[in-house]
């Protein structure tokens, strides 16, 4: 199971477009409930420089792959690739051609809203291009998303961007980072960031310095000799007798003007500052026109971990503002309320947990292949109660040894990094999974390997392997044409949604020919194929469910292998009950990807 998918919690189109009588605008439409989203730019319809925009609002539910993580359902992170995809909606009118589109974390909470009317903008409800919710208006029509003008101490990126040269494409955008930082703030390891203004000397008249709240709100602080006053979020703010009442005054306003959100302390004229509302660390920045020698200023910094309020979709900047003097309209998408299973705005969670464990055919080093190639991946399952466990005391490492006999003294064996030792170090690959990488030389034809636990110079024998032969790879005087033929040995004609199986592949060389005289009773043997992939397709429209992973990085659907045999498994949650499915296969020679004839079919049912 190397794919989960979460469909959006909520999604909406927000516009600046202009109704039907070109003179009115749809900024207060809410269009949260219907079954298409869409972006567009359009201008010059109502004058010569009039511009109108659409973009779209989505938001994931964050909180399920949280848990997933902690059930094991997902790996941590750094094994685990997230993407954002929506699909394309075909439609009968215009499509634009070789634009770009980008996608920006939300900075604050918005409403869906149940509002339909995607021509006169009629229902007006909150969100919408002016509004976040009911009587909450943005910081910045349009919405308040952080972008790459916004620095992040964390190296998270703000700008995800993707090229459409025909129009028709689904959005496709790797946005691991940003779903990191989410699940940090919903696990609580969040960290604020932290800033400070430190007056070395009290300002003078008409100095001012910005803050930038991480919302998108932004307050403009300027120094006067004479009274305070506002005018919407520029502060001109009388100067005190000294630095240091001149920062608690600061402090007041502060705490105030950013409602809680920047909280403000002060040592004297140190001025401390602390974002409440975690992640986009640096997305907080403080500007100033004080001259560095009266001044301190040390940027937000330190903070992860980032509030989930969704993505926007749009076009990019460049598209999207009118400086082309071009439109770009109309792209569109399928909304969460859409009646496509498959084609819903998703986080798709992507990984490879394949197991490659060549017990069944360790190769002896020739100089004939690539170092890569002479390596050999053996496995241990520590299943313990039917169950894989990890071995305690993650202060002890494992190792194996390789043994001729029992008893005797272990061979030289070449571990991955070309060191020979007499023992390989074995890594974690999964819960209660061990992997050893090692290559061999020598003249044995058959070894035995033991698996320790190593702590101190202490070792604990764990496990007796069954051991295996070394097989040599000789050249061949012809070319080679593989050609198998596949069997899923455990298919079920039918699976229930919510269930997940492992599927079994059984391979083996099509012109395997027993002699029949001699080996009538003997067993076909089962050719694992290193690299191999599927493909599931539902049955009824073709539609390509996953797809072969073969040009991906993770590649989520590489299968697995032992001296069994292949095998994957599938979540069934991911395919559309009541519809049929089938499975292929790809294996890879040289360069070339060549499909089997073999396929498989089975029925999801509820």
């Amino acid at each position: 199971m190397t794919i989960k998918r979460y469909n959006s919690t909520k999604d909406n189109t927000i516009v600046s477009a202009f109704k039907e009588n070109l003179s009115s605008r749809g900024t207060e439409a809410n269009m949260g409930a219907s079954d298409i989203l869409e972006v567009f730019s359009i201008f010059g319809q109502a004058s010569t420089s009039s511009l109108e925009q659409a973009r779209i609002l989505v938001e994931f539910p964050i909180n399920e792959i949280s848990e997933d993580r902690d059930n094991n359902n997902i790996p941590s992170s750094g094994s685990v690739t997230f993407k954002l995809k929506m699909s394309n909606a075909p439609h009968g009118q215009t499509t634009p051609k070789n634009y770009s589109m980008i996608s920006h974390p939300i900075l604050r909470s918005w409403s869906e809203g149940d509002g339909l009317d995607m021509e006169s903008y009629s229902d007006k409800e909150a969100s919408n291009w002016v509004s976040s919710s009911a009587n909450v208006t943005w910081h910045t029509t349009g919405s308040d998303f952080a972008s790459s003008s916004f620095t992040s101490t964390a190296g998270i990126d703000f700008d995800y961007s993707q090229n459409f040269e025909k129009g028709t494409e689904n959005l496709d955008l790797n946005v691991t980072g940003l779903v990191e930082e989410w699940i940090k703030y919903h696990k609580g390891t969040r960290v604020n960031s932290t800033g400070s203004i430190e007056f070395v000397s009290n300002p003078t008249n008409l100095q001012a310095l910005s803050i930038h709240s991480h919302e998108g709100r932004k307050f403009t602080y300027t120094f006067i000799t004479s009274s305070t006053y506002s005018i919407g979020n520029s502060v001109f703010l009388q100067l005190s007798g000294t630095a240091n009442a001149t920062a608690a005054s600061l402090r007041n306003r502060i705490n105030s003007d950013f409602a809680g959100k920047i909280i403000a302390n002060t040592t004297n004229s140190l001025l401390g500052l602390t974002q409440s509302a975690p992640g986009i660390n640096g997305n907080t920045i403080i500007s100033s026109s004080l001259p560095a020698s009266s001044s301190t200023i040390v940027q937000f910094n330190s903070g992860s971990g980032m509030p989930n309020y969704g993505m926007i979709v749009k076009l990019r900047d460049d598209y999207e503002n009118g400086s082309k003097q071009k439109s770009y309209y109309t792209k569109k998408f399928y909304a969460r309320s859409s009646h496509e299973f498959f084609l819903k705005p998703q986080i798709e969670a992507q990984w490879d947990n394949s197991i490659k464990d060549d017990r069944n055919y360790i190769l002896k080093s020739s100089s004939l292949a690539p170092a890569a190639d002479n390596l050999n991946n053996i496995y241990y399952y520590n299943r313990f109660r039917g169950n894989l466990s990890d071995i305690p005391s993650t202060a002890s490492s494992v190792i194996i040894k390789f043994f001729t006999t029992l008893g005797s003294t272990p061979v030289s064996i070449q571990q991955s990094d070309g060191t020979v030792s007499t023992f390989v170090s074995a890594s974690r690959s999964s819960a209660g999974i061990y992997r050893g990488i090692f290559a061999y030389s020598g003249s044995e034809t058959s070894l035995t390997d033991v698996w320790f636990k190593s702590n101190n110079g202490d070792e604990t024998t764990l496990l007796t392997g069954s051991g295996f032969t070394i097989y040599t790879d000789t050249a061949n005087m012809s070319l080679p044409i593989p050609d198998y033929v596949a069997n899923i040995t455990n298919l079920k004609p039918s699976y229930l949604q919510g269930e997940k199986a492992t599927f079994r592949v059984y391979t083996r060389d099509k012109n395997w020919s027993p002699n029949i005289y001699t080996k009538a009773t003997q067993a076909a043997p089962v050719n694992n194929i290193r690299d191999m992939y599927y493909k599931i397709t539902k049955v009824s429209d073709n539609y390509d469910v996953i797809l072969y992973s073969t040009g991906s990085t993770p590649s989520y659907s590489s299968l697995s292998y032992d001296n069994q045999g292949s095998y994957f498994e599938l979540d069934m949650a991911i395919l559309e009950k009541n519809n049929a499915y089938q499975i292929s296969f790809v294996f890879k020679d040289g360069t070339n990807y060549i499909e089997l004839p073999d396929k498989f079919r089975f029925r999801v049912d509820s």
